[in-house]
This record gives C-alpha cells, sequence and structure tokens, in this order.
C-alpha cells in the first residue's frame, strides 16, 4: 500500500483531471474592506458592504461639561488664594474656612451662657452685701476648677452642637492637626515667644494707664482662690496651664473665631472673638491685655491652622503670671 500523501491529493481531484488547490491562509489583518463609493439608490447608507459608522454613532456622548473627544488636557485651575508658601508654612485651608457662622456662634454662646448668667446672679443674690474675701484653701480651690471645667465643657459642648454636630465635621475643623511642613515649628515658636513679650509688654502699659485714670490696679479674681502654698500651687497649674488653656482654645478660637471670619473675614473675626475672649474674664483691669492676647492668638492660629499653637501659647503665659503670683509678693 502506498502512503504517499500526494496519492490523496490526486484521488480528491475533480473530475477534470485537475489536481486541488491547497487553501489560501487567512489573511491576518481580516477581510478586505471594499473602499466605499457612491450610495446605491434606495440603499440606506448603514446596510451597504463594508461601511463603517462614525465614532459619534456608536460611542455614547461624553457627560455633560466634559471635554470632547480629541481635545487637549485643560490646564489645572488656578491656586486659591491663600495657597503657596509663607515663612515654610503651607498656605491651604486657612482657619476660617469652615461651614458655620455668626449665627451659629450667636445661638450657642446664648444657650451656653443663659444658664451661667442666671446661677451667677441667684449666686450674688445670695450672698447679700457680704464684701469679705472667702478665705484661699486647697478645698476652694479645687472647688474652682471642677466649677472652671463644668462650665468650659459645657461651652466647648455647645460649640461643637452647632458645628461638628451639625455639619458633620471631625475635630480637625476645630484646629486638631499637625503642622503641614517642618518650618511650621519654627513659625510657631516664634509667635508663641514674640507674643508672650507683646502681651507682657501690653499689661504693663495697662496697669500703669489703669493706676493713672482708676487707682491701684486689683488682683485678679482666680489668684485669690488659690493658697500660697505647694498644693495651692499644683492646683493654680492644673487649672491654668492644663485645663483652661485646652477648653478655652477650642472654644474661643476653634469656635468663635473661625464662625467670624467665615461671616466677616479673619480680620473682623479675630477682633471681635479677642473682645468676647476678654469680656469672658469679666474683670475691668485685664480687660485689654487679654483683648491683646485674644488678637495673638487668634493670628497663631491663622498663621500655623494648628490649635496646638494656641493651646501652647495660652499655657505659656499663664505659667508665666503663676511664677510671678509664686515669686513676687505683692500687697492686695
Amino acid at each position: 500500500m502506498d502512503d504517499d500523501p500526494r496519492n490523496d491529493e490526486t484521488e480528491a481531484a475533480p473530475a477534470g483531471g485537475a489536481p486541488a488547490l491547497p487553501e489560501t491562509p487567512p489573511d491576518p489583518r481580516g477581510p478586505a474592506v471594499p473602499p466605499a463609493g457612491p450610495p446605491e439608490p434606495g440603499v440606506a447608507a448603514a446596510t451597504r458592504p463594508g461601511f463603517t459608522p462614525p465614532p459619534w454613532q456608536t460611542q455614547p456622548p461624553p457627560p455633560y461639561g466634559a471635554p470632547p473627544a480629541g481635545a487637549p488636557p485643560a490646564a489645572p485651575p488656578p491656586p486659591a488664594p491663600g495657597d503657596g508658601q509663607a515663612f515654610g508654612v503651607t498656605r491651604g485651608l486657612r482657619p476660617g474656612q469652615v461651614p458655620w457662622h455668626w449665627r451659629d456662634v450667636l445661638f450657642a454662646a446664648l444657650i451656653a451662657a443663659a444658664p451661667i448668667v442666671v446661677l451667677a446672679v441667684l449666686g450674688t443674690i445670695s450672698s447679700g452685701a457680704t464684701t469679705a474675701h472667702q478665705t484661699a484653701t486647697a478645698g476652694v480651690a479645687l472647688a474652682a476648677i471642677v466649677s472652671t471645667v463644668i462650665v468650659d465643657v459645657w461651652l466647648v459642648f455647645w460649640a461643637w452642637f452647632f458645628s461638628l454636630r451639625k455639619y458633620r465635621l471631625s475635630w480637625r475643623s476645630f484646629g486638631f492637626r499637625g503642622y503641614e511642613e517642618r518650618g511650621s515649628w519654627a513659625v510657631a515658636a516664634a509667635l508663641i515667644v514674640g507674643g508672650v513679650l507683646a502681651t507682657t509688654i501690653l499689661s504693663t502699659v495697662s496697669d500703669y494707664a489703669y493706676r493713672r485714670i482708676v487707682g491701684p490696679v486689683p488682683t485678679e479674681n482666680v489668684v485669690t482662690i488659690f493658697p500660697h502654698t505647694s498644693a495651692g500651687l499644683a492646683l493654680f497649674i492644673v487649672l491654668a496651664v492644663l485645663v483652661a488653656p485646652l477648653l478655652e482654645e477650642t472654644f474661643f478660637r476653634g469656635f468663635v473665631f473661625q464662625g467670624f471670619s467665615r461671616s466677616w473675614g479673619p480680620l473682623a473675626g479675630a477682633v471681635v472673638s479677642a473682645l468676647v475672649f476678654a469680656l469672658w474674664h469679666q474683670q475691668l483691669s485685664v480687660l485689654i491685655p487679654i483683648f491683646g492676647l485674644g488678637l495673638l492668638l487668634a493670628a497663631a492660629f491663622y498663621w500655623t491652622k494648628s490649635i496646638y499653637t494656641n493651646i501652647a501659647f495660652h499655657a505659656v503665659f499663664n505659667a508665666l503670671g503663676i511664677i510671678a503670683w509664686w515669686f513676687v509678693r505683692t500687697k492686695g
């Protein structure tokens, strides 16, 4: 038997006697498309052989506002006001660029202050005409710390209620965020040192003017409740260096200053929040120094965008006051 494959080709040849040619392999480029000619009469273009529809008939339309196909990429938007670098600090989202405004601040302040004012009036009425100073003891100082914590937490709660809770924000919106650049540490340190020096000078000038116009400068109310002992010193540090800077900066700068800045701009927000901060201390003799301190604290928050700068600033300022109270004994 012959196994030559050519015999199969011979047997498969047609009756005419010519051998069958091998099949041509398919063209990898696909079937040839005949050139498009003039449309035949009465035949739609889409049904002509070899017709390829244009892209705009086969692709979905681009979304609204998108650039057309083939258009060059759009240029990036111009930087927002305040972007860039200044003294090593990234100028991104500034304090005051928050959703709450002056009405939220007003509602929070009124609701929070109402029971405080009522209790203060009742306490004044119950004390009657008694003007004798209460003896400074560790128990009185501890009670002052507890009452201060309750009042300040009450303020912070309503600040949170009318800002973070209302607009579903995190505590970072109050300024509890780290520094964006390494240079921010230097800026924060410069603001703290310069602010403390400026406030000290302002306090000295204010005391001089008060003595010339009104009379002897009275001792601050908070100083009279702490005994001049080691326990009194420790309690004073807890209140003035740990508790007050944290809670007061959260309310007055994180909430009040930002709300007013959102409505009226950072300058007006700093002035109004500093005035509210000074009036909160309820003592005329320190009104001007605390107002200046509030302005410097608002500036520190605005430039570093971190409430930690304000807390440190406030704590250092109060610590210097405690040192003066402990080592410099004056009459009255």
